[in-house]
């Protein structure tokens, strides 16, 4: 049978045309979110806050991360080390949320360069950041600046008073005003990741603060976290990509509040949760002991999915149990890298 070579051409052309898919492949992320309070040194000069920051620079359970989500980097100095420390680790790393308009994409929310202090937010990556945008929220507890400034001067007076007696710095006058005027939001970052793009979102909402009114800590709370809905909603991110939302959000995963955020920001939190049993906790942790010894246990950081975008194979979240090597404070011991053990989230997707 004889077949005719004029149809070759067109059957070329049609196998020509057929559009070709590069096949998703099953990928294993690890994403950390560590609270580091380093708070500044001109208000707690005694935590060892240089020290601390180099000591998480060399620990272990710093390594081998894709994204990190820091939390309470307020103080330039330590907060240096501790980029320098993991700069070759992780190369890509976004301003302090809150420090400055520079280095950062866009800034939208109620920035304000009056505020003293920065939101404490950065984000580092392994892989290529192409985008950084900040935002800053709105509500927090507390009265207008002028009223957090005068507040601010009769607990730096009772602080150093104390500290001349005791040593230390009284730890609730001082860190309930310091987080009442700072500059708390989050940091959204677009991640090259071998070519497809993941979206992260690093937060530190609210915290409960003694001066804020009955219900209002967490009133603003949900306010903060309704502000970074909304805006991961006005980005219009293709819904084939992969979102994830982490930090500290001070809300206990044992309340019916954390049921709400997770409704409210519309997301998938870990399959599983493994590891320690709390994230910040008095009873184990030497610097949360010494500041609210007789608190109850939390477990407050996380790291969610987004329920609108890129759905994830599985997740599992691990409260780190770490100790860090002995140093000094005012002739005391100390065996904490922080006050918060962080948190170290698996996530397997198809990318």
């Amino acid at each position: 049978m004889k077949i005719s070579t004029s149809l070759l051409p067109l059957a070329l052309a049609a196998v020509a045309t057929v559009p070709s898919f590069t096949a998703a492949k099953n990928v294993t992320l690890s994403v950390l979110t560590n609270n580091l309070y380093l708070m500044s040194k001109i208000l707690y000069p005694n935590w060892g806050q240089d020290a601390r920051a180099q000591l998480i620079a060399n620990s272990d359970y710093i390594k081998y991360h894709d994204v990190i989500v820091f939390e309470e980097c307020w103080d330039s100095s330590p907060c240096g080390i501790l980029r320098n420390g993991l700069q070759s680790q992780y190369p890509y790393q976004t301003p302090t949320v809150g420090s400055t308009k520079s280095g950062w994409d866009s800034t939208s929310g109620s920035y304000s360069s009056l505020i003293p202090e920065n939101g404490g937010v950065v984000i580092m990556s392994k892989w290529p950041i192409t985008q950084k945008r900040q935002f800053i929220y709105k509500d927090a507890c507390g009265a207008d600046w002028y009223a957090r400034l005068q507040i601010f001067s009769i607990c730096h007076r009772a602080q150093q008073i104390f500290a001349t007696t005791n040593n230390l710095l009284s730890p609730r006058c001082l860190y309930h005003q310091y987080t009442r005027f700072s500059l708390k939001g989050f940091a959204y970052v677009e991640i090259n990741y071998q070519g497809t793009n993941i979206h992260v979102f690093g937060t530190h909402t609210q915290s409960d603060d003694s001066a804020c009114t009955s219900g209002q800590a967490a009133n603003d709370r949900a306010s903060q976290l309704s502000s970074m809905r909304s805006y991961i909603d006005s980005l219009n991110i293709p819904s084939d990509e992969l979102v994830i939302m982490a930090g500290d959000f001070n809300i206990d995963r044992n309340s019916a509040e954390y049921a709400d955020t997770l409704t409210r920001l519309n997301v998938n939190q870990a399959g599983t949760f493994d590891g320690f049993a709390y994230t910040w906790d008095p009873k184990t942790n030497e610097i949360a002991h010494y500041n609210y010894p007789n608190d109850p246990s939390q477990y407050i950081d996380f790291v969610f999915t987004d329920k609108k975008h890129k759905a994830v194979n599985s997740m599992a979240q691990t409260s780190l149990y770490v100790k860090s090597p002995e140093y000094i404070i005012q002739s005391v011991a100390y065996h904490e890298y922080s006050d918060h053990y962080p948190v170290q989230s698996i996530i397997e997707v198809d990318l």
